[in-house]
This record gives C-alpha cells, sequence and structure tokens, in this order.
C-alpha cells in the first residue's frame, strides 16, 4: 500500500530532521534547536540548557544580574564569581550620586542644542563648535551656533570706529540743517536794497568859440 511506511522512508525522513538528544526524549524534529554551549541539537521542550543538563553550561559566566542601586537606581555589574552585596557596597561607597554627590556620568551622549536632550545613537558632530547634535539639530542655524556668533561680533575697536563715524556724521548734518535753518529767516527779513538810478550827468554849456561870428548879433 502506498501509505505504509518502509525502511528507506523512515531513513529519509531521519535525514531531513534531527533527533533529540535528550536521552528521555530523542523525538525528531524537523526544525531543531543546536545549543550554544554543547552544540548538540534537542527539540523545541529541551533546547535550553537547564532542560537537558547542560554538561558545559555555566551559570555564574553566562546568568549574570545588574541589582539595581538602591539609593540612585543605577543598574550595577556583578563581575563573575564575586559577591554582589560587596560590588554593591562598593558602588554606594564610590560610585554611588547620591551618597558621594557627583552628578552620575551619561553613558550615551546627548544632544547639545538646550532643551532638546536626545539621545544620540548616531551622534552628528557640528564642525564649528565640535559639539554633537541629532539629526534635527545637525546644521548651524538649528542649534544656534556659539562659533558663528562669535564670528558675527565686531571687535571692540571696529565697533568704537564705526560708532565715531556714525557720531560725526551726525553733527555733520546737524551743523548744516542748523546753518540752513539761520540762513532762511535772514534772508526774508531783509529789506531789499533800493536800486541807485544814476542821474544824468548835467550838460555842459558849449565852450565859447574863440572866434567871433560875423552874423551873430552879440559878436556886433
Amino acid at each position: 500500500m502506498s501509505g505504509s511506511s518502509t525502511p528507506e522512508r523512515d531513513t529519509h525522513l531521519l535525514e531531513v530532521g534531527k533527533q533529540c538528544s535528550s536521552p528521555s526524549c530523542l523525538l525528531v524534529d524537523f526544525l531543531p534547536f543546536k545549543c550554544q554551549h554543547c552544540g548538540d541539537h534537542f527539540c523545541g521542550d529541551h533546547f535550553l540548557p537547564n532542560a537537558h543538563s547542560c554538561a558545559k553550561y555555566d551559570a555564574a559566566k553566562h546568568d549574570r544580574i545588574a541589582p539595581p542601586c538602591p539609593l540612585c537606581n543605577t543598574p550595577v555589574a556583578i563581575p563573575p564569581g564575586q559577591d554582589p552585596n560587596v560590588r554593591m557596597e562598593r558602588h554606594i561607597n564610590t560610585e554611588c550620586s547620591v551618597m558621594t554627590g557627583r552628578k552620575a556620568k551619561s553613558g550615551t551622549p546627548t544632544c547639545a542644542r538646550p532643551k532638546c536632550g536626545k539621545v544620540l545613537f548616531a551622534p552628528i558632530r557640528c564642525d564649528s563648535c565640535k559639539q554633537q547634535f541629532c539629526p534635527q539639530h545637525r546644521f548651524p542655524k538649528d542649534h544656534t551656533c556659539a562659533a558663528n556668533r562669535a564670528s558675527s561680533k565686531q571687535s571692540p575697536a571696529n565697533t568704537w570706529a564705526n560708532v565715531s563715524n556714525q557720531t560725526s556724521a551726525a553733527s555733520a548734518a546737524a551743523v548744516a540743517a542748523l546753518k540752513r535753518a539761520t540762513a532762511t529767516p535772514t534772508s526774508s527779513g531783509r529789506s531789499p536794497e533800493p536800486t541807485k538810478t544814476q542821474s544824468a550827468a548835467p550838460t555842459k554849456p558849449a565852450a565859447s568859440s574863440s572866434r567871433s561870428n560875423p552874423f551873430s548879433s552879440t559878436d556886433r
């Protein structure tokens, strides 16, 4: 019959999957799990180290915990083979921000723009002020770059020169305006001078002729 199992067919199915290495199971699993410690294959129920009593699993090395500090709530890593109480006591005496009064160190950088404080997983450094910013505030105009503000400010000497030039120009303009204001009433209030008319020069009598006129009645 086509539905009956044969040794060749069973062997072919065994080649497809893997048999669970747990002595109490031996189940053929088509999607087996490989233990990262011993390298054997197991089914879904026995792939954990505790489930198959893995001989190469060391709980002191792999099952590590980081209990939080009861004062500053900072996770404290416990090295392998060390007493957690000893490590926690050392943290409280030398590292705890509440007991020592020191500011806790930030593990990850944050955006340097005020009132942003985003955690930077891929920080972007500004070429002008050399600080790190988030992508939203990476341009100098977005984070009000201090280097650009410093370069835009003029030196005191240049500022004083500009103020002096502006003051002298304003003084000259004020003097010119005063001159124009004083010159206008004087010219308008002055009465026009009468024009001098030159009188005609008196005619001189004609000089009498030294010669006598025989036809004149006077000379007769």
